[in-house]
């Protein structure tokens, strides 16, 4: 009975003394808090205006898809594996969080062509990554805000959709 007396006074003392620590309205002043994730390389000029042309391209034929593919639901559902390439570009460039010279490269030379040639394929509906192995981005649909969110599939090279063996699905 005792320990518990003890026990419950050191709850109450550490609780006190955390209490204590905080500021109130002074933890909330936006200059005083350090920015989650931290802010990135300043990118020049030149290569934010390219970066945003191509955004703009890959974005206006990502918004022509759901009319080229209207009735084919299948083909329907891969769009988000295609948004997810121009999101990832569009909001690093909107927020910032380009964080090194070779994140920009990537974003030139393989998230935007990927985007663009998934776009081109889907629209012809010859999605050549549905098929892959080896690492595989794909996307999914948020249920909570309707936004394409990226993940990552590592596919056997053995893997064939139409196999009779069965392979492990390691999350």
């Amino acid at each position: 009975m005792r320990i518990c007396r003890i026990g419950a006074l050191l709850l109450l003392l550490f609780g006190s003394l955390a209490y204590l620590g905080a500021d109130g309205p002074a933890d909330n002043r936006a200059e005083k808090v350090r920015p989650i994730p931290p802010a990135g390389i300043k990118v020049d000029q030149a290569s934010r205006e390219t970066l945003r042309e191509k955004v703009e391209e890959l974005g206006k034929s990502i918004a022509a898809l759901p009319a080229a593919l209207k009735g084919k639901p299948a083909l329907l559902d891969l769009l988000p594996d295609v948004e997810v390439f121009h999101k990832a570009v569009r909001d690093a460039l909107e927020h910032d969080e380009f964080y090194t010279p070779g994140e920009l490269k990537a974003a030139l030379t393989v998230l935007l062509p990927e985007g663009s040639k998934r776009a081109a394929e889907l629209k012809a509906g010859k999605p050549s990554w549905t098929t892959a192995t080896g690492l595989v981005v794909r996307g999914y649909r948020s249920r909570i805000d309707g936004s394409a969110q990226p993940y990552g599939l590592v596919v056997p090279a053995s893997f064939r959709k139409d196999s009779p063996v069965q392979h492990r699905l390691d999350i």
